[in-house]
C-alpha cells in the first residue's frame, strides 16, 4: 500500500499547504486503513478517481486562464485592457471562501501573463459581470448570492436584473465544478424570483461537469450513488429521515451510468458507494448530541431532500466540499474518524 500512498500523495500534496497542513504517505495510509480488509481496494479506487476531480493550486490558474479567454471570446474583446476596464469581477463571499481565493489567483495572472490588473480598473463603469467559484453542488450559495446581486439597484437606481434582460449588463458565471441538478434547480429559481427570459441570458463556464441529474438520460454519474439493494441498516436510515422530497432520487438505477468511466469498473463502483455509505453511516452513529438534517452519509445536503447525500468527488488545493462524502472531511474530537483531507472552516 505504500506505493499507492505515495502516488495518492503525489496528486494531493499541495492540500492546504498555505494553511501549514503537509499530508505525508502514513496520514493517507492511517485514513485508508479504517476501512480494513477493503482498505487495499479503497487506496487503488481512489487512485483512480482523485486525479479526475483534484484540482491543484496551479491546475485553478490554468482553469482561470481558460475562463478568461472564453469569457473574452463570448463578449467580443480583442484586447486585454479593453475586457478588464468594462468587467467587473464579483467579490461576494466572506474572505474564507473559494472566491477570494480565486480572484486572488486571477490578479497574479493577469500580472504574469499580461502586466496587468484588473484592480486597476475597478472604479471604471463596467457592463460584465463575471461570478467566480470553485463548484457549483446544490447551488444554493450561488442561487442566493445572484439573487440579492440581481435585485439590487445600480446608482441610476435600475435593478441588475432589470440590465440584464434589456441586455445592458453580461452576467456569467465562471465555475470550475458544475453538478448539472444543482444548476438545473438554481436556473429554474431564478427565472421564477424574475423572469422566464432570465435562463437564457446568463453565461455558464465550467471546467469540470458531474453529471448527477437522476431524471436526465445519459448521465455520467460521476458521484457516490448507490444502487437499491442494500442492506437492513440502510434502508432503516433511509426510511428514519424526517424529509420528504426527492426519495425517488435516493438510489441510482440499475445499469447506469450505460458507460463506467469514472470508477474502475461497474462492479468496483457498487462496491465502493457501499462501503462509503456504511462508514458514512457508522460515523453519523457516533454524533452524542442531535444530529442535524442536513447530516448525510455522502455529504451534507437539503434537510428536505430524501437521499443519501450528494456523494460529490471533487476535491481543491484549498478546501473540500461538505456535499463530499463524510469519509473524506469528518473529523470530531471524540469520533474515531480520522479524515483524508481536514478542513478549514468547518464545524
Amino acid at each position: 500500500m505504500e506505493e499507492l500512498a505515495s502516488n495518492l500523495l503525489d496528486v494531493i500534496k499541495d492540500y492546504r499547504n498555505h494553511d501549514g497542513i503537509q499530508l505525508d504517505t502514513q496520514h493517507i495510509i492511517d485514513w485508508v486503513n479504517q476501512f480494513g480488509e477493503d482498505a487495499e481496494f479503497m487506496l487503488e479506487e481512489i487512485n483512480h478517481i482523485i486525479p479526475q476531480v483534484y484540482i491543484s493550486k496551479e491546475k485553478a490558474k490554468s482553469f482561470i486562464d481558460e475562463h478568461v479567454d472564453a469569457l473574452m471570446r463570448e463578449l467580443g474583446y480583442n484586447n486585454i485592457i479593453d475586457f478588464l476596464s468594462n468587467t467587473e469581477f464579483l467579490d461576494l463571499q466572506e474572505p474564507h471562501k473559494s472566491q477570494p481565493a480565486i480572484l486572488d489567483i486571477l490578479e497574479t495572472l493577469l500580472g504574469e501573463k499580461y502586466g496587468e490588473s484588473y484592480l486597476k480598473y475597478k472604479t471604471y463603469p463596467k457592463v460584465n459581470f463575471v461570478y467566480f467559484d470553485d463548484i457549483l453542488a446544490s447551488g444554493s450559495t450561488i442561487g442566493n448570492h445572484l439573487t440579492k446581486w440581481l435585485d439590487d439597484t445600480n446608482a441610476d437606481g435600475i435593478r441588475n436584473v432589470d440590465n440584464v434582460l434589456k441586455n445592458n449588463y453580461k452576467l456569467s458565471v465562471n465555475l470550475f465544478c458544475m453538478h448539472t441538478w444543482g444548476q438545473s434547480f438554481q436556473k429554474f429559481r431564478l427565472m421564477k424570483t424574475f423572469d422566464d427570459s432570465l435562463g437564457k441570458k446568463i453565461n455558464w463556464f465550467y471546467n469540470l461537469e458531474i453529471q448527477n441529474h437522476a431524471k436526465w438520460s445519459n448521465q455520467s454519474l460521476n458521484i457516490a450513488f448507490p444502487v437499491e439493494e442494500q442492506p437492513s441498516n440502510v434502508k432503516q436510515y433511509l426510511a428514519g429521515l424526517e424529509a420528504e422530497k426527492y426519495e425517488d432520487y435516493a438510489y441510482r438505477k440499475a445499469n447506469t451510468p450505460s458507460v463506467e468511466k469514472f470508477f474502475t469498473s461497474p462492479e468496483n463502483r457498487i462496491k465502493y458507494e457501499n462501503i462509503i455509505l456504511q462508514k458514512g453511516i457508522l460515523i453519523i452513529n457516533m454524533i452524542q448530541n442531535e444530529i442535524k438534517p442536513n447530516i448525510r452519509p455522502l455529504g451534507l445536503i437539503n434537510p428536505n431532500y430524501k437521499i443519501f447525500g450528494l456523494g460529490t468527488h471533487f476535491f481543491t488545493w484549498r478546501n473540500i466540499p461538505n456535499n463530499s462524502p463524510l469519509v473524506f472531511w469528518w473529523e470530531v474530537a471524540g469520533h474515531n474518524w480520522k479524515p483524508l483531507f481536514p478542513v478549514a472552516n468547518r464545524g
